[in-house]
């Protein structure tokens, strides 16, 4: 009978005795990040009453300040992020993984069942801008750009543009077109070229600087044949003789910035360039309390891979870039048509940049509130 009994070690294996040092050392590690985070002075700002206990407000607030104050969050955060995408490939909800490691929006490819009827309210709005802006002597010139989606639809990770977005630039040009507006295909500009090489940067969501220099060309020429009027000054890009590494938007929005090349898609790698001025100033320019010759607003595009200088450079003539980043489809242009720098110092030409993806997301209170007109 004794023999039949189960016979129990009298020494634990070493993988038990491995697995259970490894949990004593995560708890050690937990309770010193725990009371690290204790001790700093912001942990004062926590409620204490019994009425903050009872309604949660106590514990929430307390489970966010250990959160936010941990010492290694930043490590952690990283590490997991970058385990998840190392071993699934994972990218989050915002953005998507195509081929060769090229990050992309889901903004630009998201499928929305009233994207149609928020397009015609934005064209509606910016047609009625154009016929404002007319009235009072202005040019409005409207340079859509196209989805990174759109322009490098190959590196998508089908292959292809999404189905329901294939004729919403050429619609949407067209639609502006017919209502008087003008315009510049940027499309016509970057989609061959971006067949051959990178027009956006492979990790952000932006064109990279020999797509925004692209772009600054076409829009300048049909500018200039727009207002040959514009007065003349010259300028000139430098190009710093160290390259360095650039970390994307996309790259922030899975949590690999801080994260070792190895474990995340490779980042840009990209020289910076400088714009400056190389004439006189003409008369009637920036510094002058006098109307601004041209002024650009729009998005964070027009605030990334020197566009703005290279514009300048182009169209041979100073800009005032009143583009926002985050502004949307018209967070720029509401606000600046509202301030003090148009109404003291109204441009000759206003280039507004809209990104083709803006065009098809749910209208905002900017979008539709609070215009001039």
């Amino acid at each position: 009978m004794d023999e039949d009994r189960m016979q129990i070690p009298l020494r634990a294996p070493l993988e038990v005795w491995l697995a259970g040092a490894l949990m004593i050392l995560l708890m050690l590690f937990g309770l010193w990040q725990a009371s690290y985070a204790l001790r700093d002075p912001a942990l004062a700002d926590v409620p204490t009453t019994m009425e903050d206990m009872r309604s949660g407000v106590a514990s929430e607030k307390f489970s966010k300040h250990v959160d936010m104050h941990l010492p290694a969050r930043h490590a952690l955060i990283a590490t997991a992020n970058a385990g998840r995408y190392t071993i699934f490939q994972g990218t989050g909800d915002d953005v998507r993984l195509g081929r060769n490691e090229w990050l992309f929006s889901v903004e630009e490819i998201k499928y929305e069942a009233q994207a149609d009827v928020w397009m015609g309210q934005r064209l509606d709005t910016v047609a009625r801008v154009s016929k404002w802006l007319n009235q009072r002597g202005i040019l409005l010139v409207v340079a859509l750009l196209p989805d990174k989606a759109r322009v490098h639809e190959a590196q998508l990770a089908s292959g292809t543009y999404p189905v329901w977005y294939a004729h919403r630039y050429g619609s949407a040009l067209q639609s502006l077109r017919t209502a008087g507006v003008q315009t510049v295909d940027v499309r016509d500009v970057l989609e061959p070229e971006g067949k051959r090489r990178p027009m956006f940067y492979s990790t952000d969501t932006h064109w990279n600087q020999e797509g925004a220099d692209l772009v600054a060309q076409a829009v300048a020429r049909r500018v200039r044949e727009l207002a040959p009027y514009l007065p003349e000054v010259r300028f000139k890009t430098e190009l710093s003789a160290e390259s360095k590494t650039r970390v994307g938007d996309l790259l922030r929005l899975i949590g690999l910035s801080d994260a070792p090349d190895w474990l995340r898609p490779n980042p840009d790698i990209e020289s910076v360039q400088t714009t400056v001025l190389v004439s006189e100033k003409a008369q009637g320019g920036l510094m002058d309390d006098v109307s601004v010759p041209v002024v650009l607003v729009g998005t964070s595009y027009s605030r990334r891979a020197n566009f703005h200088g290279a514009l300048q450079q182009h169209l041979s003539a100073e800009v005032l870039n009143m583009s926002k980043d985050g502004g949307g489809f018209s967070a720029a242009m509401n606000g600046y048509l509202k301030g003090e720098e148009f109404m003291n110092s109204p441009p000759q030409v206003l280039i507004w940049e809209i990104p083709e993806r803006v065009l098809s997301q749910p209208l905002s209170l900017v979008d539709t509130q609070g215009w001039p007109f």
